[in-house]
């Protein structure tokens, strides 16, 4: 990174923000730090003695003066559906790079468009720098190096988090509202929830999940040329079937706005970050299942730590990454931009296959 080079945490007093600011300090990155509330940023200012903005993403004007004085914003502050399009907008407007750690499928899914307007700005605009889909997405990278011939993918994620937020709940709400999607010849294609169910056997242990509209899916249906794509989550059997039967109706009461309102408020709690208490009981893992053109699988495996560390060090390696690249310009996903190299830059990660 240029050391005349600054750029912005936006959402800096989230949940996952505040772990990836604490992260950032660790590495020795003085970042300025932007959002609504004017009363947590001063305070978070001042305990860190960093410059704040204090902005709302409905004053335009403000937001584009904000930017102007930074090269990379990474926006921190989901859901990215609602938040992302308005600071995009603005970095397309004063030439400032954008990242986010979405692992939203729609929003990952729509940041494509934005390709031609990136280049001619000479900006990046990088979305999926969290776990999900760095992690998911550069594995099957690696696995793709291996199996060249591949012609299917299957990723199986499994992330360990010690807790989860309100804006993941709500994120998780919209999803369900819009229902499932596959990579099917060449063509994303909308499925019911868990359209499909599987298990395998890994190190002797049994594995079970259905498919899910995963910010995975939309990143390599962007960055491969595999024709058959599907992603998923852990879930029995029983409950894939339950969820799949269900799936019409829950896209039909989620999408009354109120409901759908209501149903992202449940369980909800203001958090503060704080690291897990002890990182080694959180393990979160993906499998990457590759099929040759003779129809044989490999299945190659990664393991590293809990879901939101990981994304905390995830995203500074994809910022770090970004600030070093003179000329990227356009919209990407983090193996698209760097490659599955990029697992080589972050630690506690295993990976194994063949």
């Amino acid at each position: 990174m240029a050391a005349n080079q600054q750029w912005m945490l936006y959402g800096a007093y989230g949940f996952t923000g505040g772990m990836i600011l604490d992260d950032a300090l660790r590495r020795g990155h003085r970042p300025s730090i932007a959002g609504r509330d004017r009363n947590r940023l001063q305070e978070l200012a001042r305990t860190h003695d960093l410059p704040y903005r204090v902005v709302s993403l409905d004053d335009k004007q403000a937001l584009c003066a904000a930017l102007g004085e930074v090269d990379l914003v990474l926006n921190a502050a989901g859901p990215f559906s609602e938040t992302g399009a308005r600071l995009i907008a603005a970095c397309l407007d004063v030439g400032t790079a954008y990242a986010d750690i979405s692992g939203e499928f729609h929003h990952i899914r729509t940041l494509a468009r934005h390709d031609a307007a990136a280049k001619k700005a000479g900006i990046a605009i990088l979305t999926g720098a969290g776990f999900g889909v760095t992690f998911g997405e550069c594995l099957a990278h690696y696995a793709l190096s291996r199996v060249q011939d591949a012609v299917r993918l299957r990723v199986s994620v499994a992330a360990d988090n010690a807790q989860t937020t309100a804006t993941v709940r709500r994120t998780v709400v919209e999803v369900l509202a819009k229902g499932g999607y596959a990579v099917e010849l060449g063509k994303l294609r909308r499925r019911p929830l868990a359209h499909t169910h599987w298990t395998f056997k890994d190190r002797g242990e049994s594995r079970s999940f259905a498919a899910a509209p995963l910010g995975e899916l939309a990143a390599l249906y962007r960055s491969t040329n595999i024709h058959d794509i599907v992603v998923g989550r852990q879930l029995s059997a029983g409950k894939a079937r339950i969820l799949r039967l269900l799936s019409p109706w829950l896209r039909l009461a989620l999408s009354i706005p109120a409901l759908r309102k209501r149903a992202g408020r449940i369980g909800s709690k203001p958090q503060t970050a704080q690291s897990p208490g002890n990182p080694a009981e959180f393990r979160s893992r993906i499998w990457v299942e590759a099929w040759d053109r003779l129809g044989r699988s490999h299945l190659f495996y990664l393991e590293t730590g809990e879901g939101y560390a990981e994304t905390a060090k995830a995203t500074l390696v994809n910022v770090e990454k970004m600030l070093s690249h003179d000329g990227l310009a356009g919209s990407f996903t983090p193996a698209s931009a760097f490659g599955y190299a990029l697992l080589d830059q972050l630690d506690d990660v295993q990976i194994s296959g063949k």
